[in-house]
């Protein structure tokens, strides 16, 4: 790795502790400067502009590409703080960003949830994914909890609950249902001892990466036919919230999004007065086209 690339990659550590946006911004830079091949103050505006070419011609998604320019950006500004002669940040976001409409929470069908889990035993495994199916959390926070992090035994009157990392620094309380409970404590009866303190460890009894947990899920989805990623899991518990009529408030707090309107996109995904209006306009038409003999 580039000197300059070990450096951001400390920097951006020690500002994220418990932030996964280290380990993307790495990937996408070690992506980026072995496509281009050059060093980083050989880079210029027009390799910036030829990497989108390249990127778009790959298929890769908007959201991808995107994340890749800010992860550039990022980089040049670290490089900018660091160095009185650093170069040029060759990323401008006027030029390089493109622009994509909001997009709805794509969560999956119940009948396809219960297909993944009947495949699901590992009592690691399923309390993991459960977590994310029934409390909402990323995969990053799955793979940050920490035992410490973990209240099962709560006062009376207060439900079991974890303390969670987010993203950005923040930190946010979720509730543990009966299922992600009871899974949560079979894990835990048999996880091995460690000296580190994560819930979930890996067969070394160290802390699982984010890629380990997401190719854990990919080899079940492999065996029950369908594909489900993890962030799917945290969609579909979104709108399950939505469908019990849960406050957007409160949906919004339980999921840890900085603002409201990430969550009202729950509201678009199962909005249950808007099918009933519509159920009700097409009986409506459909009686009046009767009525005039004419046929759909």
């Amino acid at each position: 790795m580039l000197p300059e690339l070990l450096r951001f990659d400390k920097w951006l550590r020690r500002k994220n502790p418990h932030s996964a946006t280290p380990i993307h911004y790495r990937n996408d830079l070690d992506l980026f400067f072995r496509w281009c091949d050059r060093m980083p103050d050989e880079i210029t505006v027009r390799d910036v502009d030829a990497f989108i070419e390249h990127a778009h011609h790959s298929g890769h998604a908007f959201t991808t590409i995107n994340r890749r320019l800010a992860s550039l950006r990022s980089f040049y500004h670290f490089l900018a703080m660091d160095s009185d002669a650093a170069p040029a940040n060759p990323v401008l976001p006027k030029r390089h960003f493109i622009r994509i409409g909001r997009q709805l929470p794509r969560d999956v069908q119940d009948g396809d949830v219960e297909r993944l889990f009947a495949v699901i035993n590992a009592p690691r495994d399923r309390a993991m994914f459960l977590l994310m199916l029934r409390c909402g959390l990323r995969v990053g926070e799955v793979r940050n909890l920490s035992l410490g992090d973990l209240y099962l035994e709560p006062a009376q009157g207060n439900l079991p609950r974890l303390w969670l990392h987010g993203k950005n620094g923040s930190q946010r309380v979720v509730y543990l249902s009966a299922q992600a409970l009871a899974a949560l404590h079979a894990w835990l009866n048999i996880r091995p001892p460690s000296s580190d303190q994560a819930v979930f460890l890996n067969r070394f009894g160290h802390r699982l990466t984010v890629t380990a947990i997401q190719l854990r899920l990919a080899g079940y989805c492999h065996q029950a036919g369908l594909w489900i990623t993890c962030h799917q899991l945290r969609h579909t518990f979104g709108r399950q919230m939505v469908e019990a009529h849960v406050p957007v408030t409160s949906i919004q707090r339980l999921l840890g999004h900085a603002r409201l309107r990430t969550t009202e996109l729950y509201m678009h995904v199962s909005d249950q007065q808007v099918q009933a209006d519509y159920e009700a306009a097409m009986a409506q038409i459909a009686r009046r086209l009767v009525a005039q003999g004419d046929r759909p």
